[in-house]
């Protein structure tokens, strides 16, 4: 995806402005305020409020994806890569929280289909992501087999999910990397096989 440095400013400043304020308080007019120039300078870069949410999407995608993908890559073991998994993407909610906001809304997004499909690609590259390591793990002996892979990709997702959902909800009153060592350790409790080692 391909965006110009006035576009990224204004994805960034959407970022901020969700996190701010909420989905709902999103609209050209508060982000050109926010910005500091007039709506239809807005326009020149993006058609309106679901486009700009459109590329948000996407960046973020993009960026998940390599990042999955870099974990995928290393020569480490696949309860290790679930272990990165976790702690990278932590780490982005921690530094962005406001994507939680946007990702997490999409049953307002049912009306619009370039929204909805958006959140469907970032959940198939995640889901795509973390099946790639349960499979490798479980070619391995390094994750229990007598579970399938697409079980066990889904309670490592749903239970992450639940984990920001209840981060967000709470106003972010706990540390979510400190969770996410939690998490991370029952999880491998869960799908390892005997003998290996915790997160």
């Amino acid at each position: 995806m391909k965006l110009s440095k006035r576009q990224l400013e204004i994805i960034n400043a959407a970022t901020e402005l969700i996190g701010e304020k909420g989905i709902q308080n999103l609209t050209t007019k508060n982000l050109a305020a926010k910005i500091g120039f007039s709506e239809p300078a807005l326009y020149r870069h993006f058609k309106g409020k679901n486009e700009i949410l459109e590329s948000l999407l996407q960046f973020y995608a993009e960026k998940l994806g390599k990042g999955l993908e870099e974990i995928n890559r290393m020569e480490i073991s696949s309860l290790d890569k679930i272990q990165k998994m976790i702690e990278f993407q932590f780490n982005n909610f921690v530094k962005s929280p406001a994507i939680i906001m946007v990702i997490f809304a999409e049953t307002s997004f049912q009306n619009e289909s370039n929204l909805s499909k958006s959140v469907s690609l970032i959940l198939a590259t995640k889901r795509n992501k973390v099946g790639e390591i349960v499979s490798t793990g479980q070619t391995l002996n390094e994750i229990r087999s007598d579970i399938s892979a697409d079980q066990l990709t889904t309670m490592i997702m749903g239970s992450m999910r639940f984990t920001v959902l209840r981060w967000r909800l709470s106003g972010f009153s706990f540390d979510l990397l400190e969770e996410g060592v939690i998490l991370c350790n029952t999880i491998n409790l869960l799908v390892k096989r005997e003998s290996n080692t915790t997160c």
